[in-house]
């Protein structure tokens, strides 16, 4: 330690006469008594003066000198010259999702790096896009007021060139603030500890090897020291699926799902909690309207819409675009674009006849008749029907196909021949399910691109999407994850949004040493907190004074 102003000291010799005030200040005091005969047997005091100097001496006098001497200290300006780390410094600080629920932690970190370098600084919020959230200054009080806006996103993070990139010339020392330490060798890293987390990894969907339904498969990862009983559940529409596992530390598992008829918009959830909430549900969506809409032409059947309504949302369109059309009791000139399902109807690619007697009712092994029991139908007609080659026959009556498929470069195509005012199925139960069997295999969902936080999407002309803050057009970024709904052209779909994915797998086990950086003395000046010291002391001594009477 040195002094600035050395003869500060001399302030010491005001020691002298606080003592002097102290021991010579008149202490012998007269009082009138009743009598002096009291006295009389005490003996004198034989104490010499010193002695009585001694037994004057008490913490008031004590107190008085420190201050005196503390003073006397504070206006020598003692500073102690210490070690920094030299030049400006520059901090990225990572702000990608998996720092969500670590902001004030991360801060920490921030703020002592700015303590103990010698400035000037500069933060950049590394995120997608990186942005500048502290422009180089020297004033260390303007840096930490700044740090206050400082709030991880729910999106990943842009190359580290991208965020250097927004850092002026100048800066002899740049530091990576992380949980997850980048690869380039010229930064220094303060990594943030690892933290246990349950997380989806994985989360898709596939249509089922039987062509009628689908599977989900969801991977779950334990990166904790604990064995987990983990709870994954699938929500596909208005049901879902669970199921729990005992997940031993850091590993992974899969969860298969078999599924029937799903929504375009799927969830995962994953339990139980913990720190990270983000990746314990995760979202999918398949392509495909939310809402189908069907064209129909030829006579009504109320029976029959009555039980498309029952297999899944429907509307009735007048006009085309549409995803399905529904041709009962007519014939069509022409084959149209797209899936087709004929009830009773002739095409140029399925020619029907007269309705003939029906026969015994027999099923072969499809997935079209799956929880239904066809044997219990009581059918009267049914139309011979010219199949294309490729044509698979699902049902038979007799000798006469009654419910076959087949595709086409326009679509799909599905043919139930049965006459159904001739029969009891419009009024029973299996109805309704063999039409869901019927439209999954019809209008099959084709997975649709998983969109992150942070991702922008262009969004075509007349299409909107709908957030729980109102549309947005042209081109949408979203910030939370979830399943949305786009809107336009007379359509309704899904769109999933999820946390990255990378943002789920653990950090390094350990920080690397950056680079070494070069060094500068600082001098820390300590007088101002010594002087506060002895004001301190000198409002103690006040206070005893003022208790002891004196």
């Amino acid at each position: 330690m040195s002094f600035l102003v050395p003869w500060g000291w001399a302030w010491v010799a005001a020691a002298v006469g606080v003592a002097l005030l102290y021991f010579f200040r008149r202490r012998e005091r007269e009082h009138p008594v009743s009598a002096l005969f009291l006295w009389e047997r005490i003996p004198p005091d034989r104490a010499s003066r010193l002695e009585r100097m001694v037994g004057r001496f008490d913490l008031l006098l004590l107190l008085q000198l420190l201050a005196v001497v503390l003073f006397a200290f504070a206006l020598a300006h003692p500073y102690l010259r210490v070690s920094r780390p030299a030049g400006a410094t520059a901090i990225i600080l990572d702000a990608s999702a998996s720092m969500a629920g670590r902001a004030d932690e991360a801060l920490s970190l921030v703020r002592q790096l700015v303590a103990e370098s010698s400035g000037p600084w500069a933060v950049v919020m590394w995120a997608d896009p990186p942005q500048v959230l502290v422009p180089r200054t020297a004033n260390q009080a303007e840096v930490s007021a700044l740090l206050g806006g400082f709030s991880p996103t729910l999106g990943g993070r842009s190359p580290l060139g991208q965020a250097l990139a927004l850092l002026p010339g100048g800066f002899t020392r740049t530091v990576v603030v992380t949980d997850d330490p980048p690869s380039d060798p010229s930064v220094e890293v303060v990594a943030l500890p690892p933290r246990d987390n349950l997380a989806i990894v994985a989360f898709s969907v596939r249509p089922a090897l039987d062509g009628v339904g689908y599977e989900a498969l969801v991977r779950v990862r334990n990166d904790t020291p604990r064995y987990h009983d983990v709870q994954v559940a699938v929500h596909a529409g208005s049901g879902a699926v669970l199921s729990s596992r005992l997940l031993p530390p850091e590993s992974e598992d899969l969860f298969i799902f078999q599924l029937g008829f799903v929504q375009p918009g799927l969830r995962a959830e994953l339990r139980p909690g913990d720190g990270f909430p983000w990746d314990n549900v995760r979202y999918y969506a398949l392509g495909g309207a939310s809402t189908v809409r069907v064209g129909w032409v030829g006579e009504e059947d109320r029976y029959l819409w009555a039980a498309l309504q029952a297999a899944l949302p429907v509307e009735r369109v007048s006009q085309g675009p549409w995803d399905l059309l529904v041709a009962v009791r007519t014939t069509l000139s022409a084959s149209p674009d797209g899936p087709l399902l004929l009830v009773g109807a002739s095409s140029p690619e399925a020619e029907l006849g007269s309705p003939v007697a029906a026969g015994p009712i027999r099923g072969e092994d499809s997935p079209l008749l799956r929880h239904i029991a066809p044997e219990g139908w009581r059918v009267a007609a049914v139309h011979p029907a010219e199949l294309p080659t490729d044509a698979v026959v699902d049902l038979w009556v007799g000798d006469e196909p009654a419910l076959a498929r087949w595709e086409k470069t326009e679509g799909r195509r599905a043919l139930l021949a049965l006459d159904l005012t001739r029969s009891n199925l419009p009024v029973v139960v299996d109805f309704p399910i063999l039409l869901r069997n019927v439209l999954a295999w019809l209008l099959p969902y084709r997975p649709r691109p998983t969109l992150v936080v942070g991702e922008a999407l262009p969004l075509a002309p007349g299409t909107e999407v709908v957030t729980p803050t109102g549309k947005v057009s042209e081109v949408w970024v979203p910030d939370r994850p979830g399943l949305y709904e786009l809107v336009g052209e007379g359509r309704r779909e899904v769109l999933a949004v999820n946390v990255p994915y990378d943002e789920s797998f653990p950090a390094d086990a350990a920080a690397r040493a950056g680079p070494t950086e070069a060094r500068a003395l600082a001098d820390l000046v300590a007088w101002p907190w010594v002087a506060l010291g002895a004001f301190i002391l000198l409002v103690a001594e006040w206070g005893l004074a003022l208790r002891k009477g004196t």
